[in-house]
């Protein structure tokens, strides 16, 4: 058994470094809490270094378009550049985040010059709608319908939990959309369309404010789709087959939230630690007290487990293999060990701890919304279960 990383995984792992040193660092006493307070001309001049660093299609395979890098290449520059705060909203990275779908790599070739090659290649953005006002981790209780009519598929319905398309950093060029087309069969009647944005037939009817603001999960929207007619060829890959694109997607998605979610909980407990060390309470400093060296222990068993796990499965995808029992472990188990990472570092810091500007707030909330996004702790639970019955005879 080798740990040990290739030498391409080692160079994109030093240079996702170099990002934050030469790219992060001299901003962060600027870059406030908030990612959507910071002037336009900044956040797009990182989100063009951060492809100018080539941190673009890294898990999108060569023919593709994209660097053949794989899952685990991905992974290293999430855990990576979170240590700096810069990149603690992940506003301006979540094109790079957010690959062109998986069914787009062998889609027919204007597909791919029309939906995949901008995502990779220019500063462009898409936004998924999955989830519904009623159908969340229930992706069969989908209710938006797809009906063909000639020569074009006519959408109908609200999708709920995308981010808005007002923001100069992140405006869509497309939707993804999820869609009923056969409405007796379940999961196997839904399907997948790219859906051009702006689109006559789309309007944000509501918008929303998380627990975490500042961030790329900070806020949300409800797209309504009304008499949106696309044309038939947009629909993406086969009929029917939308749900199984849906989850090759959410499973490599759920091991790089993973990786990004153990490395924002490293930086707050490489910040527990230096607190530790230099606060001194009744004579001596914190770091000596048994408590305190507790807390920063089991905080470093759960780092370390979620970090085995993520690597695991990101090497299990880049292999090939059948990895939903171990995206469903890493997204149900990351999200909660980071949560108990960042709550012990606020203990730490004691009062310092809750401030704003801290910075433990919005990434303790970021962690918390992790638990409920992209599948929720109870609905990976259930996955995980589900192939544990079947491997135990």
């Amino acid at each position: 058994m080798d740990f040990a990383l290739s030498r391409a995984q080692q160079e994109i792992k030093d240079r996702a470094a170099l990002f934050v040193d030469e790219v992060c660092r001299p901003l962060e006493d600027s870059w406030g809490v908030d990612d959507y307070q910071v002037p336009t001309d900044v956040f797009m001049g990182v989100v063009a270094k951060f492809r100018e660093y080539g941190f673009r299609g890294l898990a999108v395979p060569k023919e593709a378009g994209g660097q053949g890098l794989g899952t685990i290449a991905k992974c290293l520059v999430y855990e990576e550049i979170v240590k700096s705060p810069v990149m603690h909203g992940l506003l301006a990275t979540w094109s790079g985040f957010l690959d062109p779908h998986p069914a787009l790599h062998t889609a027919p070739e204007w597909q791919r010059e029309a939906y995949l090659y901008p995502i990779l290649k220019e500063d462009k953005f898409y936004h998924i709608n999955i989830s519904e006002p009623g159908a969340g981790s229930d992706a069969a209780g989908i209710r938006t319908t797809a009906v063909r009519d000639g020569d074009t598929y006519v959408i109908n319905g609200i999708k709920r939990w995308a981010p808005p398309p007002n923001h100069p950093g992140i405006t869509p060029k497309y939707l993804l959309c999820y869609a009923v087309t056969d409405p007796g069969k379940g999961y196997e009647g839904i399907s997948l369309f790219l859906v051009d944005y702006p689109n006559p037939g789309v309007s944000v009817i509501r918008e929303y404010e998380t627990m975490a603001p500042g961030t790329y999960l900070g806020r949300s929207c409800d797209y309504e789709y009304k008499n949106c007619v696309v044309p038939a060829r947009n629909l993406l890959g086969e009929e029917g087959m939308g749900f199984r694109y849906m989850m090759d997607q959410l499973n490599r998605n759920r091991t790089v939230i993973g990786a990004r979610l153990t490395g924002t909980a490293r930086w707050a407990q490489a910040q527990a630690v230096a607190r530790a060390r230099e606060r001194e309470t009744f004579g001596a400093p914190l770091a000596d007290r048994q408590a305190i060296q507790w807390m920063l222990a089991e905080s470093e068993m759960d780092l370390e487990q979620a970090h085995l796990m993520v690597y695991k499965t990101a090497w299990m995808l880049d292999q090939g293999l059948d990895a939903r029992k171990e995206a469903a472990m890493v997204k149900c188990f990351a999200p909660l060990a980071a949560c108990r990472v960042i709550d012990r570092a606020i203990q730490v810091h004691g009062g310092l701890g809750v401030l704003r500007d801290s910075r433990f707030g919005q990434l303790y909330f970021q962690s918390r919304i992790a638990q409920v996004a992209e599948g929720t702790t109870e609905m990976m639970k259930l996955t995980v279960a589900r192939e544990v019955l079947k491997a135990y005879r």
